[in-house]
Protein backbone atom coordinates (compact mmCIF):
# COMPACT_ATOMS: atom_id res chain seq x y z
CA UNK A 1 0.00 0.00 0.00
CA UNK A 2 1.68 3.75 -0.66
CA UNK A 3 2.55 5.65 2.32
CA UNK A 4 0.65 8.08 4.15
CA UNK A 5 1.53 11.16 6.18
CA UNK A 6 0.73 10.35 9.82
CA UNK A 7 -2.31 12.32 11.37
CA UNK A 8 -2.63 12.66 14.95
CA UNK A 9 -6.51 12.93 16.41
CA UNK A 10 -7.60 16.36 16.99
CA UNK A 11 -9.21 15.10 20.52
CA UNK A 12 -7.86 12.06 22.63
CA UNK A 13 -9.80 9.09 22.20
CA UNK A 14 -13.20 9.05 24.53
CA UNK A 15 -15.53 5.88 25.28
CA UNK A 16 -18.48 5.65 22.80
CA UNK A 17 -21.46 8.38 22.35
CA UNK A 18 -24.76 7.94 24.04
CA UNK A 19 -26.40 9.59 21.23
CA UNK A 20 -27.29 6.43 20.08
CA UNK A 21 -30.06 6.53 17.07
CA UNK A 22 -32.36 3.77 15.69
CA UNK A 23 -34.96 3.36 12.75
CA UNK A 24 -38.58 3.23 13.03
CA UNK A 25 -41.31 2.34 11.20
CA UNK A 26 -39.71 -1.02 9.54
CA UNK A 27 -40.26 -3.92 12.02
CA UNK A 28 -37.57 -6.07 13.04
CA UNK A 29 -34.54 -6.41 10.18
CA UNK A 30 -33.34 -10.31 10.30
CA UNK A 31 -29.69 -10.54 11.29
CA UNK A 32 -28.33 -11.45 7.85
CA UNK A 33 -25.08 -14.40 7.83
CA UNK A 34 -24.67 -15.00 4.24
CA UNK A 35 -21.88 -14.18 2.44
CA UNK A 36 -21.30 -10.68 0.45
CA UNK A 37 -22.42 -10.75 -2.84
CA UNK A 38 -20.84 -7.40 -3.68
CA UNK A 39 -18.51 -5.44 -4.08
CA UNK A 40 -15.41 -7.87 -5.46
CA UNK A 41 -13.92 -10.00 -2.69
CA UNK A 42 -10.88 -8.28 -2.49
CA UNK A 43 -10.09 -5.20 0.06
CA UNK A 44 -7.37 -2.78 0.62
CA UNK A 45 -6.82 -2.99 4.51
CA UNK A 46 -3.18 -2.46 6.72
CA UNK A 47 -3.59 -5.55 9.23
CA UNK A 48 -4.09 -4.82 12.86
CA UNK A 49 -1.17 -6.58 14.24
CA UNK A 50 1.85 -8.64 13.07
CA UNK A 51 -0.76 -12.04 13.32
CA UNK A 52 -2.78 -10.76 10.50
CA UNK A 53 -0.09 -10.42 7.99
CA UNK A 54 0.24 -13.24 6.68
CA UNK A 55 -3.95 -13.79 6.98
CA UNK A 56 -5.63 -13.64 3.70
CA UNK A 57 -9.35 -14.38 4.52
CA UNK A 58 -11.47 -12.27 6.01
CA UNK A 59 -14.98 -14.15 6.89
CA UNK A 60 -18.15 -11.51 5.91
CA UNK A 61 -19.37 -12.03 9.32
CA UNK A 62 -15.99 -10.67 10.36
CA UNK A 63 -16.34 -7.11 8.18
CA UNK A 64 -20.25 -6.42 9.11
CA UNK A 65 -18.95 -6.99 12.60
CA UNK A 66 -16.07 -4.11 11.58
CA UNK A 67 -18.95 -1.77 10.61
CA UNK A 68 -21.57 -2.77 13.69
CA UNK A 69 -18.70 -1.50 15.45
CA UNK A 70 -18.30 1.97 13.65
CA UNK A 71 -21.94 2.70 13.37
CA UNK A 72 -21.52 2.02 17.42
CA UNK A 73 -19.04 4.08 17.92
CA UNK A 74 -20.85 7.06 16.08
CA UNK A 75 -24.34 6.84 17.53
CA UNK A 76 -26.09 5.66 14.01
CA UNK A 77 -28.63 3.18 13.31
CA UNK A 78 -26.53 -0.20 11.90
CA UNK A 79 -29.43 -1.11 9.55
CA UNK A 80 -28.44 2.83 7.84
CA UNK A 81 -24.93 2.22 7.62
CA UNK A 82 -25.85 -1.32 5.90
CA UNK A 83 -28.56 -0.15 3.65
CA UNK A 84 -26.00 2.81 2.49
CA UNK A 85 -23.78 0.56 1.50
CA UNK A 86 -26.03 -1.86 -0.15
CA UNK A 87 -26.96 0.98 -2.71
CA UNK A 88 -23.36 1.57 -3.25
CA UNK A 89 -22.65 -1.98 -3.70
CA UNK A 90 -25.47 -3.52 -5.55
CA UNK A 91 -26.00 -7.19 -5.27
CA UNK A 92 -26.94 -7.61 -8.86
CA UNK A 93 -23.82 -6.68 -10.32
CA UNK A 94 -22.07 -9.23 -12.30
CA UNK A 95 -18.42 -10.08 -12.16
CA UNK A 96 -17.09 -7.80 -14.86
CA UNK A 97 -18.85 -4.80 -13.64
CA UNK A 98 -17.40 -5.50 -9.79
CA UNK A 99 -13.96 -5.57 -11.18
CA UNK A 100 -13.90 -2.01 -13.22
CA UNK A 101 -15.68 -0.84 -10.30
CA UNK A 102 -13.04 -1.94 -7.67
CA UNK A 103 -9.97 -0.80 -10.17
CA UNK A 104 -11.88 2.77 -10.64
CA UNK A 105 -12.48 3.56 -7.28
CA UNK A 106 -8.55 1.64 -6.84
CA UNK A 107 -7.26 3.97 -9.51
CA UNK A 108 -9.11 6.93 -7.34
CA UNK A 109 -8.06 6.11 -3.87
CA UNK A 110 -3.77 5.94 -5.49
CA UNK A 111 -4.73 9.45 -7.06
CA UNK A 112 -5.89 11.00 -3.80
CA UNK A 113 -2.85 9.34 -1.97
CA UNK A 114 -0.39 10.70 -4.99
CA UNK A 115 -1.94 14.25 -4.46
CA UNK A 116 -1.41 14.10 -0.61
CA UNK A 117 1.95 13.92 -1.21
CA UNK A 118 2.48 15.76 -4.29
CA UNK A 119 1.50 18.76 -2.89
CA UNK A 120 -1.77 18.84 -4.65
CA UNK A 121 -0.62 18.43 -7.85
CA UNK A 122 -2.92 15.96 -9.09
CA UNK A 123 -6.19 17.44 -10.51
CA UNK A 124 -9.14 17.51 -8.53
CA UNK A 125 -11.45 17.28 -11.49
CA UNK A 126 -10.67 17.81 -15.33
CA UNK A 127 -13.99 18.91 -16.97
CA UNK A 128 -16.85 16.89 -15.96
CA UNK A 129 -14.25 13.89 -15.13
CA UNK A 130 -13.54 13.51 -11.62
CA UNK A 131 -9.93 12.47 -10.68
CA UNK A 132 -8.27 13.22 -7.15
CA UNK A 133 -11.51 13.96 -5.76
CA UNK A 134 -13.68 11.44 -6.94
CA UNK A 135 -15.56 9.13 -5.20
CA UNK A 136 -14.36 6.01 -3.77
CA UNK A 137 -14.04 3.22 -1.33
CA UNK A 138 -16.53 0.58 -0.43
CA UNK A 139 -19.03 4.22 0.86
CA UNK A 140 -18.25 5.50 -2.34
CA UNK A 141 -17.30 8.41 -0.68
CA UNK A 142 -15.30 11.75 -2.02
CA UNK A 143 -11.92 12.78 -0.28
CA UNK A 144 -13.30 16.40 1.20
CA UNK A 145 -16.55 15.19 2.28
CA UNK A 146 -14.40 12.46 4.78
CA UNK A 147 -12.64 15.38 5.68
CA UNK A 148 -15.57 17.39 6.40
CA UNK A 149 -17.27 14.31 8.34
CA UNK A 150 -13.76 13.88 10.39
CA UNK A 151 -13.63 17.83 11.36
CA UNK A 152 -17.17 17.58 12.41
CA UNK A 153 -16.91 14.66 14.84
CA UNK A 154 -13.72 15.98 16.48
CA UNK A 155 -14.24 19.81 16.41
CA UNK A 156 -17.99 20.04 17.02
CA UNK A 157 -18.76 16.44 19.09
CA UNK A 158 -15.03 16.32 20.66
CA UNK A 159 -14.15 12.90 20.11
CA UNK A 160 -11.77 11.19 16.83
CA UNK A 161 -12.96 10.56 13.94
CA UNK A 162 -11.64 6.91 14.33
CA UNK A 163 -10.51 5.33 17.63
CA UNK A 164 -7.44 4.40 18.63
CA UNK A 165 -7.25 1.04 18.59
CA UNK A 166 -8.65 0.67 15.45
CA UNK A 167 -6.54 4.29 14.03
CA UNK A 168 -3.36 2.52 15.13
CA UNK A 169 -2.23 -0.83 13.10
CA UNK A 170 1.22 -3.16 13.03
CA UNK A 171 4.41 -1.98 13.83
CA UNK A 172 1.90 1.21 15.01
CA UNK A 173 0.93 2.72 11.47
CA UNK A 174 -1.58 5.17 11.93
CA UNK A 175 -4.59 4.51 9.63
CA UNK A 176 -6.38 8.06 9.83
CA UNK A 177 -5.51 8.75 6.24
CA UNK A 178 -8.79 10.52 5.52
CA UNK A 179 -8.40 8.67 2.13
CA UNK A 180 -11.44 6.60 1.20
CA UNK A 181 -10.62 3.86 -0.48
CA UNK A 182 -7.98 3.30 1.82
CA UNK A 183 -8.58 0.93 3.92
CA UNK A 184 -11.65 -1.02 4.57
CA UNK A 185 -12.10 -0.57 8.58
CA UNK A 186 -11.19 3.37 8.34
CA UNK A 187 -14.08 3.63 5.52
CA UNK A 188 -16.77 1.89 7.38
CA UNK A 189 -15.79 4.53 10.61
CA UNK A 190 -15.62 7.44 7.88
CA UNK A 191 -19.18 6.67 6.33
CA UNK A 192 -20.97 6.23 9.98
CA UNK A 193 -19.44 9.54 11.17
CA UNK A 194 -20.59 11.12 7.66
CA UNK A 195 -23.98 9.81 8.61
CA UNK A 196 -23.91 11.41 12.50
CA UNK A 197 -23.12 14.36 10.50
CA UNK A 198 -25.86 14.05 8.45
CA UNK A 199 -28.30 12.77 11.19
CA UNK A 200 -27.54 15.89 13.58
CA UNK A 201 -28.09 17.95 10.39
CA UNK A 202 -31.77 16.63 9.78
CA UNK A 203 -32.23 16.55 13.21
CA UNK A 204 -31.35 19.95 14.08
CA UNK A 205 -29.60 18.49 17.40
CA UNK A 206 -25.96 17.95 17.76
CA UNK A 207 -25.06 13.95 18.92
CA UNK A 208 -28.84 13.69 18.48
CA UNK A 209 -29.94 10.50 20.36
CA UNK A 210 -33.70 9.00 19.53
CA UNK A 211 -35.44 7.64 16.92
CA UNK A 212 -35.48 8.54 12.95
CA UNK A 213 -38.73 8.34 11.20
CA UNK A 214 -39.36 7.08 7.64
CA UNK A 215 -39.07 10.19 6.39
CA UNK A 216 -36.01 11.18 8.02
CA UNK A 217 -34.22 7.96 6.71
CA UNK A 218 -35.15 9.13 3.03
CA UNK A 219 -33.82 12.70 3.68
CA UNK A 220 -30.59 11.24 5.25
CA UNK A 221 -30.18 8.96 2.20
CA UNK A 222 -31.06 11.90 -0.41
CA UNK A 223 -28.67 13.92 0.90
CA UNK A 224 -25.41 11.10 1.35
CA UNK A 225 -26.44 9.51 -2.22
CA UNK A 226 -27.02 13.65 -3.17
CA UNK A 227 -23.31 14.17 -2.94
CA UNK A 228 -21.65 11.01 -5.41
CA UNK A 229 -21.54 12.15 -8.99
CA UNK A 230 -24.23 10.56 -11.78
CA UNK A 231 -26.15 8.52 -8.63
CA UNK A 232 -28.91 6.92 -8.79
CA UNK A 233 -32.46 9.12 -8.39
CA UNK A 234 -34.61 9.11 -5.58
CA UNK A 235 -32.10 7.54 -3.42
CA UNK A 236 -34.29 8.11 -0.73
CA UNK A 237 -37.29 6.13 -1.54
CA UNK A 238 -34.31 3.19 -2.61
CA UNK A 239 -33.38 3.05 0.82
CA UNK A 240 -36.29 2.82 2.35
CA UNK A 241 -37.36 0.17 0.06
CA UNK A 242 -34.50 -1.83 0.35
CA UNK A 243 -35.25 -1.73 4.20
CA UNK A 244 -39.02 -2.56 3.96
CA UNK A 245 -37.93 -5.81 2.29
CA UNK A 246 -35.41 -6.66 4.39
CA UNK A 247 -38.00 -6.65 7.32
CA UNK A 248 -40.38 -8.12 5.41
CA UNK A 249 -37.85 -11.56 4.50
CA UNK A 250 -38.53 -10.48 1.07
CA UNK A 251 -34.63 -9.20 0.13
CA UNK A 252 -31.58 -9.71 2.95
CA UNK A 253 -29.67 -6.55 3.93
CA UNK A 254 -26.67 -8.20 3.56
CA UNK A 255 -23.87 -5.77 5.69
CA UNK A 256 -26.45 -6.49 8.69
CA UNK A 257 -25.09 -8.49 11.59
CA UNK A 258 -26.23 -8.21 15.01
Amino acid sequence: MPPTFLRDPVVPSVDPPNSQTYVQGFGKIPSYRGDIPSPLNAMWYVPDNVSELFKINYPASEIRGWLKEAAAYHGVPLELAAVILQMENPPEHGTVRKVLQFGERSLTTFLAIVDDHAFDLVPDKIGSLHIAEGTSGIANMRRQVVRDAADYVEKTLGRPVIPDDVRSRVFGWNQDTRIPGDDLKADFYYLTAHLRQLIDRETGTKNYSGTLSVTQIQNIADRYVGEIPNSCAWPGKHATSILQNAAAGREPLYFYET
